[in-house]
C-alpha cells in the first residue's frame, strides 16, 4: 500500500484573500487529499472568506504593508496562542511541514523555529522575485544570505522559476527543486470550451491588483493607442486596488473610458466567465513576477496571451509562447502586439494551441507525483536519521 502522509502547509498571507501563493497551497491541499493524504494548514488570522480545510489553525494576527510597489501582510502570532500553536503540531505528528515564502513576517518563522530539528521534516517553496535596479539587487543579496541559513534545517527548496532560483543559495543537503506554483487548470480548461467560434477577436482581459507592479497603466496607455486603429476592441480590466480610481481617470483622459470596463474584485466563478468572454489575454507586469499562474490560467482556457519580458513571465512564455512577449513598461509596443494578435488570425490560433498544450506544467493534477517524490524523500531522510 502506498504510504499515506500527514502535511503542514504553512501560509504567510490571510488564506482567504485571492493570490498566487494562496491559490497554489489550496489546490496542492485539494489534490493531496484526494490521493488520500492527510492535510493541516497554519495561516495568520481568520480568513476574510471561507477555507474549506477542515484541520486548521487561524492564529495570531496580520497587517497590511505596501512597499516595492506591491501589497503584503506581515503576520504573526503572540501570547497565549504560542501554546495553541505548539499543541497543533504536537497533536497531528505531521510528516512534512511546506512552507510557502518562508522569509515572510513572522508567522512562518515563527512555526519554522517549532518543528526544524524535529521528527517532522521542512520543505519551502520560494514564490518571490525582487524587482530590477538598486533596491531589489539588496532584497537578492539579502535573500541569497537568508536562504542559506533557512537550509541549514530544510530538506529541500522549491523555486517557482528560475527566477527565484537565481538568488537562492541553499546549504549542503537541501536539494533545489525549479518546479511551478501549480493549481488546478481542468475548470479553465471547461470555460475556454465555453467560447463561441467564428467571431473576429476584439475582447482583451486583464486579470491582477491594481497596483505599479501589475502595470495596468501600461495597458491603460497601450489600449488608447490601439483603440484609434481598432474602433471594435474593448478591454475589460478584473481586480481593484489603490490605483483603481487613477486608472479610470487615466481611461477618460486618454479617450477610451467608454471601451474600458473595470469590473472590480471577481470570484473564481466570474473570473472563468470573463476567460470564456474574451479572445485576448494580456498581464503587463514590468517587474516581481516569479512566473504567472495568471498566465497559465489564460492558456489552459486557450486564450492566445500577451505579457511584458519580465523574469517571471519569460519562464512561462518560452518557445512560440515568446512571440507575445514585449519589453516591459513599453506601452506602444504594448499597442502594436496587441494590434498584431488582433488582426492577425493565424497568430491568434498558434499561440492558443501552443498555450493548451504548455499550461499543463502549472497544473497540480499533473504534478502532484512530483511534489509526493519531494516530500517521500524529505521523510525518508527522517527515517534513516532514526536508524
Amino acid at each position: 500500500m502506498p504510504t499515506i502522509l500527514k502535511i503542514l502547509q504553512i501560509c504567510p498571507y490571510d488564506i482567504g484573500r485571492h493570490g498566487g501563493v494562496q491559490r497554489h497551497i489550496l489546490d496542492l491541499s485539494a489534490a493531496l487529499q484526494r490521493a488520500g493524504h492527510a492535510v493541516g494548514l497554519v495561516a495568520p488570522g481568520a480568513p476574510s472568506s471561507p477555507v474549506a480545510m477542515e484541520n486548521s489553525l487561524f492564529a495570531g494576527t496580520r497587517r497590511a504593508v505596501k512597499m516595492f510597489g506591491t501589497a503584503f501582510e506581515v503576520g504573526w502570532i503572540r501570547g497565549g496562542e504560542f501554546e495553541v500553536l505548539e499543541r497543533f503540531l504536537h497533536d497531528n505528528a505531521f510528516d512534512i511541514a511546506h512552507f510557502h515564502t518562508p522569509w515572510s513576517p513572522f508567522l512562518p518563522y515563527q512555526v519554522f523555529r517549532r518543528v526544524r530539528g524535529g521528527a517532522t521534516r521542512c520543505v519551502a517553496t520560494f514564490h518571490d522575485t525582487p524587482a530590477p535596479g538598486f533596491s531589489g539587487d539588496v532584497r537578492s543579496a539579502l535573500y541569497r544570505v537568508a536562504s542559506r541559513v533557512l537550509s541549514r534545517h530544510l530538506d529541500a527548496a522549491i523555486a517557482v522559476s528560475s527566477a527565484p532560483a537565481g538568488y537562492l543559495w541553499p546549504a549542503p543537503g537541501c536539494e533545489l527543486h525549479v518546479m511551478p506554483a501549480c493549481i488546478n487548470l481542468a475548470p479553465l480548461r471547461a470555460a475556454g470550451g465555453r467560447r463561441p467560434a467564428g467571431r473576429p477577436p476584439r475582447n482583451i482581459l486583464f486579470v491582477g491588483r491594481l497596483e505599479p507592479r501589475k502595470g495596468a497603466d501600461v495597458l491603460i496607455s497601450a489600449f488608447a493607442q490601439l483603440a484609434a486603429t481598432l474602433p471594435d476592441a474593448r478591454l475589460t480590466v478584473c481586480g481593484d486596488g489603490a490605483e483603481r480610481a487613477g486608472l479610470q481617470a487615466r481611461a477618460q483622459r486618454l479617450g477610451a473610458g467608454e471601451r474600458i470596463f473595470f469590473l472590480g474584485a471577481v470570484g473564481e466563478q466570474e473570473k472563468h466567465e470573463q476567460f470564456a468572454r474574451a479572445d485576448l489575454f494580456c498581464a503587463p507586469s514590468p517587474y516581481g513576477e516569479s512566473f504567472g499562474l495568471v498566465l497559465a490560467e489564460a492558456m489552459a482556457a486557450g486564450l492566445p496571451v500577451v505579457a511584458a519580458a519580465n523574469s517571471g513571465y519569460r519562464t512561462v512564455l518560452s518557445g512560440p509562447g515568446a512571440d507575445g512577449l514585449v519589453p516591459p513598461g513599453d506601452a506602444a509596443a504594448l499597442a502594436r502586439k496587441l494590434a498584431a494578435c488582433l488582426s492577425d488570425a493565424g497568430l491568434c490560433a498558434r499561440l492558443s494551441a501552443w498555450g493548451r498544450g504548455a499550461a499543463g506544467r502549472a497544473d497540480v493534477n499533473e504534478r502532484l507525483p512530483e511534489f509526493l517524490g519531494i516530500y517521500a524523500a524529505a521523510r525518508s531522510k527522517r527515517e534513516a536519521r532514526g536508524k
